[in-house]
């Protein structure tokens, strides 16, 4: 992991509201604010492996991270892109279990960590975390079955365009001539991962909507080259 930055104050931070963290009171946020270690990761580093003890729980403050799982042998899968706000490793924490997946950098971010005693402790002293660990466990779920649901119920198409939404939203920027476009953070096998798709239909996707104009690749920067379609098919608009 690289260096530990101590710039970043709990209190100052933009995203603690949006997370289990902010019903902490002045003097617990201080506590937190001391024992957390912030680190700024690049592309590559993980953050845990699949199967290691969970000695603690990591904020996003900025960044993507992607979690992957690997099967008996050794191949692995893309299941989960989490973006800034978003806290991981919670769940083997709270069920004193291994790591089921490895979390990897995606982005250049910056990530806090908080080992399992500041958590306890937390947990103990403030039943609103405890409550907010809860809730986004629920959300968690729901989010899981609404992406099962959506892979029974809508073609790769449209969950490949709904993906692109999300990666803009996250991501995206508008470049110096106002055009909306985003640098891919994950491969397209990874993208096939994500849906549940084969590799060889998410190639055929990517040319099909390049040849409608809706989006243009070029390595991995993608230009929204018709976003009100996009956002129209996919019921956004």
């Amino acid at each position: 992991m690289s260096q530990c930055d101590t710039t970043h104050d709990c209190s100052n931070c933009p995203t603690r509201h949006t997370t289990e963290w902010r019903d902490l009171d002045k003097n617990q946020l201080a506590s937190l604010n001391l024992a957390k270690r912030t680190h700024a990761m690049e592309p590559g580093e993980t953050l845990f492996l699949q199967g290691d003890e969970a000695d603690g729980v990591y904020c996003i403050q900025s960044g993507l991270v992607g979690l992957r799982y690997f099967d008996e042998d050794g191949n692995s899968a893309l299941i989960r892109l989490c973006g800034t706000g978003t806290t991981v490793g919670y769940g083997a924490l709270l069920s004193k279990q291994p790591y089921a997946t490895s979390a990897e950098i995606l982005t250049p971010s910056v990530v806090c960590f908080l080992k399992r005693s500041i958590v306890s402790d937390m947990l103990a002293n403030n039943p609103k975390v405890g409550e907010r660990f809860l809730q986004h466990s629920i959300r968690d779920l729901s989010e899981s079955e609404s992406d099962y649901a959506r892979s029974l119920t809508k073609t790769v198409r449209l969950r490949f365009l709904h993906l692109m939404m999300v990666l803009y939203e996250r991501l995206g920027y508008l470049d110096e001539n106002g055009n909306p476009i985003v640098e891919l953070p994950i491969m397209r096998r990874e993208i096939a991962d994500l849906l549940g798709a084969q590799p060889e239909s998410i190639s055929r996707l990517i040319r099909s909507v390049q040849d409608e104009g809706l989006l243009k690749f070029d390595g991995k920067m993608v230009l929204y080259s018709d976003m009100d379609k996009v956002q129209h098919e996919i019921g956004t608009s």
